[in-house]
Formats: C-alpha cells, sequence, structure tokens
C-alpha cells in the first residue's frame, strides 16, 4: 500500500514530463494525432491552473472578514480538507511580502490575519508593547490563543521588513 502511494506521488511529480514524451513520440509516429493531444493536454493544464488561481482567490476573499483565523477553523467553515487549505496557504504565504494580510506558520499549523489585524498589531508594536501586552490587547479583539501566536506574528512580520518601532519609542527607552 505505502509503495503504491508513493508511485502515485512521483506519477504525479512527473505527469507533465512524461505526457510530454509520450506525444513526442506519437508525434513521430502520427503529427495530427500528436498536435490533438498536445492541443487537448494544454487545454486541460491552463483549465486546471485557473481553477487554482480562482480557487485561492476565493479563499482569500473569505479569509478577509476574520481578524484571526486558523486552518482547521478555515477547513471547517468552507467544508475542505485542512490538507488542501494547508496547502493553499502554504503557497500563497511565499508571496506576501507586500500583501496587506499575513500568514504565519506555528506548531504545524498555519494562522491567517487580514488587513485590519495586521495594522493593529503594528501599532501595538511600534508603541513599544511588548508581547505581553500586545498579547493582552489583542486576546478580546481576536481568538489569539497564546503569546507563542504574537511571537510568530512578531517573528514573521520582523522578517518581511513590516515592523518599525517608532523612534520616539526607541529613544526613550535607551534614555531611560
Amino acid at each position: 500500500m505505502i509503495h503504491t502511494i508513493i508511485f502515485v506521488g512521483i506519477i504525479k511529480k512527473i505527469y507533465f514530463y512524461l505526457v510530454l514524451v509520450v506525444a513526442l513520440i506519437i508525434f513521430l509516429y502520427n503529427q495530427i494525432l500528436a498536435l490533438w493531444l498536445a492541443t487537448f493536454i494544454f487545454i486541460i493544464y491552463f483549465s486546471v491552473f485557473f481553477i487554482t488561481v480562482s480557487s485561492k482567490k476565493n479563499l482569500l476573499k473569505s479569509l478577509q472578514e476574520y481578524l484571526l483565523i486558523s486552518d482547521t477553523e478555515i477547513a471547517k467553515k468552507l467544508q475542505r480538507r485542512v490538507d488542501d487549505i494547508r496547502r493553499d496557504l502554504f503557497s500563497l504565504a511565499k508571496n506576501q511580502k507586500k500583501k496587506k494580510w499575513l500568514i504565519v506558520y506555528l506548531n504545524k499549523r498555519y494562522l491567517f490575519l487580514n488587513m485590519q489585524a495586521v495594522e493593529i498589531f503594528i501599532q501595538l508594536y511600534s508603541r513599544g508593547f511588548n508581547e505581553k501586552q500586545i498579547f493582552e490587547n489583542l486576546q478580546p479583539r481576536m481568538k489569539i490563543k497564546s503569546r507563542a501566536e504574537v511571537k510568530a506574528i512578531q517573528n514573521t512580520l520582523a522578517n518581511q521588513n513590516r515592523l518599525v518601532k517608532s523612534e520616539y519609542v526607541s529613544q526613550s527607552k535607551k534614555s531611560g
């Protein structure tokens, strides 16, 4: 059973190249059939691509109404598998540096923060609040569960150069 799963996984990764080789072999014997096959494969490939892109856009659109939501909550609300949601969130998280929302990976789960939640977090951070103070301020507003989530959000925003402490706060800490 495990060998079958591994085999199917390998086939999924190389199917495009496999089909390309088959089309090339068919082209050597029958050019018209190979052109029809290539056209059919091209249409299928791009339709899957567009479905995937529209799925991610719909996912983002539905997530914007929540300040903070976890991958398991997303799966329940959208009635989709958690693995599918995680795969989509992973894909979206790769290119989030210039986005207004934020996806954070923590303890084998994803958290999504919409634009308003990110702005609130950045505002608290720029005022010089520490993790505990940020957690205490965010807990009534959002479904934030721990200071570890606050730390993960802070680290993700810092890695993307989206966090800046105000000059006033930095100078007052140095002089104090």
